[in-house]
């Protein structure tokens, strides 16, 4: 079968988004049991995950569970500190070039425990280098903020909060079992968190919500203009990820959304470009956090701390204990978080991994690519390439593979074509793209 075939028979198939592997045993292959070595001088950003949550919604795609006693809650952070400084201890010539501290919900956490996890942030990076474009991030709801949190992340030195909303609408929200936040208190937050001084505020939506549509949308562009605030990152509603219900959203759909969205952020003068899910009123700024930034550009390393975190290098991937289970209250009170699950990955397979993470930004460097396959990228990929320039789907600029209004409309499919073949007997004559792995030495 040709590559329009391929493309064709992919079309519309909900695993193909932003998610790799498209499922779990697709990796099993490439279980081993000894840990990815991460190089004593390396550059690379670390991620703490904090899984505890005051409410649970029914769209969430995350580890986390409902916030325990504040006890659980010390021990977990407990685990999490000995954790990073073992790794620190071993790596002490590492250089950070992000960090991020995401969940659940870290904020949710008690005020004595915030503290506490404050001080494992502000302790671990005096201890290493930083890059110049260090830029921390923290995640936070606005129904678990409090002065004293806001004050301790301003004198930590983190200047970017990103704050979840997904939708202003309640009754989106009821839907979806997420609490919905007054608007009043919405702007009172904003306020406060803009006069402590923290630069950047980012507001988190989705898209393709259940019992969401363009009218609901259109209340959140006039809501968002009020509110004014530094970045905006869309999420589209990846259902392959959750139990979702019957009547799934349509591509169609949930390009309307997008294309709604985007138009209008940029009346309002945000800066993006077409199929990036990332906006921003600077235009020098991409909208993320300098993790993200690297992770999504050059596929730079990172190491995760807590249940479930994930680690990448040039090895491959790595996975916390707890990673896919329900019962994380089994989990936090563990010694150690440590990593419990390692792949180590063909180089077509991590190429694979970076491209779906790479679609948050509607693009790739072609350059990292043939970094990351030793190889030259558009040599192996030709037939690809070519196919998705002929129809429109993709422009090279840049030496970017950049995603095209046409192509977003499927980007998922777009993107695929990149994977490695196979997964739906496609065909037994493979294009160029399924040419043999070669596998990572160490």
């Amino acid at each position: 079968m040709n590559i329009e075939g391929i493309f064709r028979i992919r079309l519309n198939d909900p695993k193909l988004n932003t998610s790799y592997p498209l499922n779990p045993v697709d990796w099993a292959k490439y279980k081993i049991e000894k840990k990815h070595p991460f190089l004593t001088k390396e550059a690379l950003s670390f991620y703490i995950h904090i899984p505890f949550c005051t409410s649970i919604c029914s769209f969430c795609e995350y580890t986390k569970m409902l916030n325990p006693n504040e006890q659980l809650q010390f021990t977990y952070l407990k685990t999490l500190e000995r954790d990073i400084k073992e790794f620190i201890i071993k790596h002490p010539d590492i250089t950070l070039f992000g960090f991020d501290i995401g969940g659940g919900t870290p904020t949710a956490l008690s005020e004595d425990n915030f503290a506490y996890l404050i001080d494992i942030f502000k302790n671990t990076v005096n201890t290493v280098k930083l890059s110049q474009d260090f830029e921390p991030s923290i995640e936070a709801t606005f129904n678990t903020l409090s002065l004293e949190k806001l004050r301790k992340i301003h004198k930590a030195g983190i200047n970017r909060i990103s704050l979840g909303i997904q939708s202003t609408q309640k009754e989106v929200l009821s839907i979806n079992k997420r609490d919905a936040i007054p608007l009043k208190v919405i702007k009172k937050w904003i306020s406060i968190i803009k006069h402590f001084g923290i630069q950047k505020i980012n507001l988190d939506f989705m898209y393709g919500l259940k019992g969401q549509s363009i009218k609901e949308i259109e209340l959140d562009i006039a809501i968002l203009k009020e509110l004014n605030v530094e970045q905006v990152t869309l999420y589209e509603l990846r259902t392959n990820i959750i139990k979702y219900e019957k009547g799934k959203i349509s591509r169609e759909k949930l390009f309307e959304s997008y294309l709604y969205l985007y138009n209008n952020l940029i009346k309002l003068g945000y800066f993006a470009q077409f199929g990036q899910n990332t906006f921003s009123l600077n235009q020098k700024d991409l909208g993320v956090s300098s993790y993200l930034r690297n992770r999504m550009i050059k596929a730079m390393a990172y190491k995760g701390f807590g249940v479930s975190a994930q680690s990448m290098n040039q090895y491959g991937i790595s996975y916390n204990i707890g990673k896919n289970k329900t019962k994380l209250s089994n989990y936090i009170k563990q010694n150690s978080f440590e990593m419990k699950e390692f792949y180590k990955l063909p180089k077509r397979e991590l190429l694979s991994k970076h491209i779906a993470i790479s679609g948050y930004y509607g693009r790739f460097s072609i350059d990292i690519a043939s970094e990351i396959l030793s190889e030259d990228f558009y040599t192996v990929f030709r037939a690809e390439i070519d196919f998705c320039i002929k129809n429109k789907l993709i422009e090279i600029k840049n030496k970017d593979i950049r995603i095209t209004h046409k192509g977003f409309k499927n980007y998922g499919t777009v993107f695929s074509l990149f994977f490695i073949s196979n997964y739906y007997g496609d065909s037994t004559e493979q294009p160029t793209a399924a040419m043999p792995n070669k596998g990572l030495e160490g």
